[in-house]
């Protein structure tokens, strides 16, 4: 397999990210704050809009030749002049065929490496028995600051978070 490409995805892509996100959602409810249900009740214009969100809200995706097999996207949620230089890792997700072959390291470096530009603070909240999510995360700078106990509820189980940081003041 030739080395995949990754890159933003725009309102183009939109079919192919709304079937992985559903498939992502689906196999791995517990890994996300979005639920199946929720996400099939979106119409496909409207995550062909979610992927034209600019540079405060956008996904990248990892394409083996013209299918896409992973995504992870970055988001400021409140742009108010207090919080704007704080965003959000989200939606982290590598197709199980394609796992184990550092995919999902180039996606969060894909994201590091964009959000470093405008913010200044990237965090992301990661299931606490998650553990290779969070090693991959640590791995890559971002530190534990904290935990939200009962962050999701799925299935009638609830679901701890660690929530993690990667501080760009500190870079040199």
């Amino acid at each position: 397999m030739d080395a995949p490409l990754i890159r933003l995805l725009g309102p183009a892509d939109a079919a192919a990210y709304r079937a992985l996100r559903l498939q992502a959602l689906r196999d791995h409810p517990e890994a996300f704050g979005a639920s199946h249900e929720d996400e099939a009740a979106r119409s496909l214009d409207m995550t062909a809009r979610r992927l034209d969100g600019g540079p405060w809200n956008c996904v990248f995706g990892a394409f083996a030749g013209e299918s896409l097999i992973g995504t992870a996207g970055f988001i400021v949620p409140d742009r108010s002049p207090k919080s704007r230089h704080k965003g959000l890792l989200v939606g982290v997700h590598v197709a199980p065929a394609h796992r184990g072959h550092g995919l999902g390291r180039a996606l969060v470096k894909a994201v590091i490496d964009h959000a470093r530009a405008h913010v200044v603070l990237l965090q992301a909240a990661v299931g606490v028995a998650n553990a290779p999510a969070l090693r991959l995360y640590e791995s890559l700078g971002f530190q534990r600051y904290g935990r939200e106990d009962k962050a999701l509820l799925v299935d009638g189980v609830f679901i701890d978070e660690a929530l993690i940081v990667l501080d760009f003041s500190s870079d040199a």
